[in-house]
């Protein structure tokens, strides 16, 4: 089976991050979020990806090149005009013969939640769902009997409930002609949403498949932190760069190559540091942060709970805490 990963927007939302890049490759856990998407896509058996890209295309292209690194082959497809995510979808329909996979390539996901959609796929449309705290900021799903019944987007209501569109899909071709002839919206763009309304007007089932497993997306830019936290949280202690005598560190730790960590530091994971950083004495770095590769932090500074990017400095006596 085929995946087509939609990762041509820019995130508006997560301005002023997404300046300089594509809201799939901000960072989280010291890794851009899209690479969770191929990890969770390889590890499920799907290796051939087409990835449709648009908005600085070259960031993603150039990090993941042709997908060899990762155990995929990745092709690529542009979309010229954001113009949402039907639209994005339209651009690979040359490359579509059979059955086929759509998933967001702004979400961190496990990759036993694709396995279930596989599993249950069934018909020309399924949709994964799940279940979240706050569901106004998602499309709402009414389920019946294991099908679609409505998609209600960024409700107002809390009675609607709270399982929502996870942004992963199974089609077969026959969703192309629900995107051919499809108007724009009031918003300006289409959405694979709004084609699944089509599809049900029609009397094509849709079914619903329900997962429990990890789903996060970054919505907004304080979802980075806690992406952020939960990526971390996965990982394991791991050291490729020098500790120095007299550090000390504890819990889940990684650590990249050229890396010094020096005496007097204190390190409590979950966390993670890049290649080529430099952890001045007597800093201290807690859990659930992430610092970017080519970073110095100064002594006697204190970071907790952060993304710090690649090429960051720490000034001597910072103090951050829940920062990005």
């Amino acid at each position: 089976m085929k995946a087509v990963v939609l990762a041509a927007g820019e995130g508006s939302r997560l301005k002023p991050f997404t300046a300089t890049r594509p809201k799939v490759m901000i960072p989280v856990g010291n890794k851009p979020i899209l690479e969770y998407v191929i990890d969770a896509l390889q590890e499920s058996g799907i290796i051939d990806i087409v990835m449709v890209v648009g908005y600085k295309r070259e960031k993603i292209m150039d990090y993941f090149s042709d997908g060899h690194k990762w155990g995929v082959n990745i092709t690529y497809v542009e979309q010229y005009q954001q113009l949402g995510t039907a639209h994005a979808l339209r651009q690979a329909s040359h490359l579509i013969k059979d059955h086929f996979l759509v998933i967001n390539g702004d979400t961190v996901i496990d990759a036993s939640a694709i396995k279930e959609i596989i599993r249950h796929q069934g018909g020309d449309a399924t949709m994964l769902t799940v279940t979240v705290d706050k569901a106004q900021k998602y499309g709402v799903v009414q389920i019946q009997n294991h099908l679609v019944k409505s998609i209600q987007e960024k409700p107002a209501h809390k009675e609607l409930g709270n399982t929502v569109n996870a942004g992963v899909y199974c089609f077969s071709p026959k969703i192309f002609d629900f995107l051919e002839y499809m108007d724009i919206s009031e918003r300006g763009d289409y959405e694979i949403t709004d084609a699944i309304r089509k599809m049900i007007e029609s009397d094509i089932p849709v079914r619903a498949v329900h997962t429990n497993a990890t789903w996060m997306d970054a919505a907004y830019l304080w979802d980075l932190i806690d992406l952020n936290a939960a990526t971390l949280g996965r990982q394991k202690a791991e050291s490729h760069g020098t500790v120095e005598d007299g550090a000390h560190i504890a819990g889940a730790v990684t650590i990249g190559e050229n890396t010094t960590v020096r005496s007097g530091c204190y390190i409590v994971g979950p966390a993670s540091i890049g290649d080529n950083c430099d952890i001045g004495p007597d800093a201290v770095i807690l859990p659930s942060t992430s610092i970017g590769s080519n970073s110095t932090v100064e002594p006697f500074t204190r970071i907790a709970n952060s993304i710090l990017m690649s090429n960051t400095r720490v000034a001597s006596f910072s103090h951050l805490t829940n920062a990005i």
